[in-house]
């Protein structure tokens, strides 16, 4: 997923609240992301065709990686890790720390920033940031036979970024066509058809 428009969309959720639900989407995902969860299972498929479970685990760490010198402003060095040289339940921690860290001052969601090789403003690094870490780690949830819940505040800042990119992400790819949610649907079931995944078998 990396379609990121240069303006941020219309959000209520103050600084603080954003902060505080990208603070739960990632250490939801460090719950997901376990030796017992994930020892054994590098090479499944993914709901992203392109990953397998450990290609999966290391675009997020990219993902982590990139928002958090988003987040301090800073540009993200050609030598910052890409690729996982350790299990992802030990490589994980201090990159969620870092991040979460980096979101937590009130600066870090002002102004504008770079994010995934796209201008944009701050704030809507930061909610790009809590909609990855949300589908993708429902993907690793799916691939790896867990079952995956998201508080509704966050699914909601997760939409609303999916709705602000929908159209050049269907067109690169990173979603797939939308489907029909079901009609009682919860907000995260919603989320994942617009983004063309099937939450239910």
């Amino acid at each position: 997923m990396s379609t990121t428009p240069a303006v941020s969309p219309a959000n209520p959720a103050t600084p603080v609240e954003l902060a505080d639900q990208l603070t739960r989407a990632a250490r939801n995902l460090l719950a997901h992301a376990t030796e017992r969860e994930l020892n054994g299972k590098r090479e499944l498929p993914t709901p992203c065709a392109e990953f397998d479970v450990h290609r999966l685990c290391e675009h997020l760490l990219g993902t982590m990686v990139a928002s958090t010198h988003a987040a301090a402003k800073r540009p993200l060095p050609v030598d910052a890790p890409r690729t996982l040289t350790d299990a992802p339940w030990r490589a994980y921690p201090p990159v969620v720390d870092r991040l979460v860290a980096g979101w937590s001052k009130p600066e870090a969601w002002e102004g504008d920033t770079s994010f995934d090789s796209h201008v944009c403003s701050a704030r809507f690094a930061g909610m790009m940031t809590v909609m990855e870490l949300t589908v993708h780690g429902w993907d690793l949830a799916q691939a790896t036979g867990q079952a995956f819940k998201a508080e509704d505040d966050v699914v909601a800042t997760a939409a609303t970024v999916a709705e602000q990119i929908g159209s050049g992400a269907r067109r690169s790819g990173a979603f797939g066509a939308e489907l029909a949610p079901a009609a009682d649907a919860t907000a995260l079931e919603r989320l994942l058809a617009f983004t063309g995944r099937s939450s239910r078998r």
